[in-house]
């Protein structure tokens, strides 16, 4: 009985995995909601397959219609820092210039890649203005080195997945967001610990 409940409890959580990463790639559609779609993501998987909280679909558009505003703008920084530090990396070799220049470039779109995680995670927890959420999000990242880096790497590994086996999409997403909560949730363990959520239901303080 209890492998039957066991085997039954993978089952729902790979379908909800699933579910969650076709309506990521939904509403990523447009390209520009992508990081409201990815503020919507982490909220859900962390609370309703990570916490077996509340119904998926509701918590993924609450979270999507919520805090669309604001993970629309910062995602559109991140998008023009990308295509800024790609176009300084692209002058660089178009200019003849040393390779360490290209290089550096290069490296300079790490950072959007680095801050990703840490934004939209944050952005679904919590309020903050713009500049804030930038700031905070640039100290957490530095603050815990080890773990963006680890974060960035797994970005990485996961866009190239991706663009390989493109077929297995919808169960990326879902699945990459429970491993990032690995690294981000001990992170915003205490910052939560006092903190109470609008229907009394603590979730976030398991």
């Amino acid at each position: 009985m209890k492998k039957e409940s066991k085997i039954g409890a993978v089952l729902t959580a790979i379908i909800e995995i699933v579910w969650a990463g076709l309506l990521w790639l939904l509403c990523s559609l447009p390209v520009l909601t992508l990081g409201a779609a990815s503020t919507a993501l982490y909220y859900a998987v962390v609370k309703c397959i990570r916490h077996e909280r509340g119904n998926l679909t509701k918590s993924f558009f609450a979270a999507f219609r919520r805090e669309f505003r604001q993970s629309t703008l910062l995602w559109l920084i991140l998008l023009a820092a990308a295509a800024l530090f790609a176009a300084d990396s692209w002058g660089f070799g178009m200019m003849g210039a040393k390779p360490v220049f290209g290089m550096i470039g290069r490296m300079l779109l790490l950072i959007p890649l680095a801050l990703f995680p840490w934004l939209f995670a944050f952005i679904s927890r919590f309020s903050n203005t713009i500049g804030g959420t930038l700031k905070y999000c640039g100290y957490l990242a530095l603050r815990h080195i080890g773990a963006t880096l680890l974060m960035t790497a797994e970005l990485v590994a996961f866009l190239v997945v991706v663009w390989l086996m493109p077929a297995i999409l919808p169960l990326l997403p879902g699945l990459f967001c429970l491993l990032l909560s690995l690294h981000i949730e001990p992170v915003f363990k205490p910052l939560t610990a006092d903190s109470t959520s609008t229907d009394g239901d603590d979730w976030f303080n398991e």
